[in-house]
């Protein structure tokens, strides 16, 4: 008996699959669509200009990522959102299958918060077509905690994990929102990638399991 449930262990251990690696993200690696990514020191990353929208070049990637950065202040030119609002935050990008249609986590320099939310916009794909379009904000989690403060060159981390319906999103290693997405998530195909509005910020961006 004890040699059979051995070999069963071992069979277990050969058919499950590894945890994907995380990788780190080169520059090389995004497709920039808004603004600018700069490589900074110590192997990091930067962004500097009053915008920027980049995902991955990849497009199969894991749907899940950590950025560990650390906020500069604001940028010096200004960029305005569609309704006039000048907002400063930083965040990630989940199932970016275009401009118009993808989930956003947003860490809100402002409000200290972050913000979930789903872009959607069936038949669009270009900013021009969308604009500031389709946004569906009034999403409930069944977790949902203020995150540290943000002060300027202090670190910081933001993680997002997308599986299925289910988002779990943590701030310094501790779940801050947590909750199931609307159904047309699981209809999106896309990559990850990063956002910013009005903020200078040094960062790493990392993808897959640790």
């Amino acid at each position: 008996m004890k040699r059979t449930v051995l070999l069963l262990g071992l069979v277990l251990f050969v058919i499950l699959p590894p945890d994907e690696a995380q990788t780190k993200a080169q520059l090389s690696d995004f497709d920039v669509s808004d603004g600018k990514i700069e490589k900074a020191a110590g192997n990091r990353l930067m962004v500097s200009s009053k915008e920027m929208r980049a995902t991955l070049k990849r497009r199969d990637t894991p749907q899940q990522v950590t950025v560990t950065f650390t906020y500069l202040g604001p940028a010096k030119e200004v960029s305005h959102l569609g309704s006039g609002e000048v907002r400063h935050q930083f965040g990630i990008k989940l199932k970016a299958q275009d401009t118009c249609n993808l989930v956003y986590v947003m860490w809100n320099f402002d409000t200290q918060k972050i913000a979930v939310s789903v872009k959607l916009n069936p038949g669009q794909r270009t900013h021009k077509e969308c604009t500031d379009h389709g946004y569906i904000n009034d999403l409930k989690p069944r977790v949902l905690v203020s995150p540290q403060v943000v002060h300027v060159d202090q670190p910081h981390a933001l993680s997002a994990e997308l599986e299925g319906r289910e988002l779990t999103v943590k701030t310094d290693g501790s779940v801050v929102w947590q909750g199931t997405l609307v159904p047309v998530v699981l209809n999106f195909r896309g990559p990850v990638g990063l956002r910013s509005d009005n903020a200078r910020v040094v960062f790493d961006f990392l993808v897959g399991g640790h």
